[in-house]
């Protein structure tokens, strides 16, 4: 599982590679990442723990929204 995190203007793209497909969704704030990722497991049916092993790459965004972004899947592990 990769995560590949990506900022257009003042909209993140997020985009999830995964077995065979790339599912993508846009963003106002890193706030609602949580929520992406809550429309993301209730779509394919997967188990949360399943992104404790994802690899984050971030492409033109800001410090602030990498560490809200890292926040957010270091505290689904618990």
């Amino acid at each position: 599982m990769k995560i590949i995190v990506s900022q257009q203007g003042k909209k993140l793209i997020i985009e999830f590679h995964h077995g065979n497909g790339i599912d993508k969704y846009l963003l106002d704030k890193a706030e609602n990442f949580l929520m992406v990722i809550d429309k993301f497991i209730r779509k394919r049916k997967l188990n949360i723990k399943f992104f404790k092993n994802a690899k984050l790459e971030f492409k033109n965004t800001g410090l602030l929204t990498e560490r809200v972004i890292r926040a957010i899947i270091g505290g689904l592990g618990f």
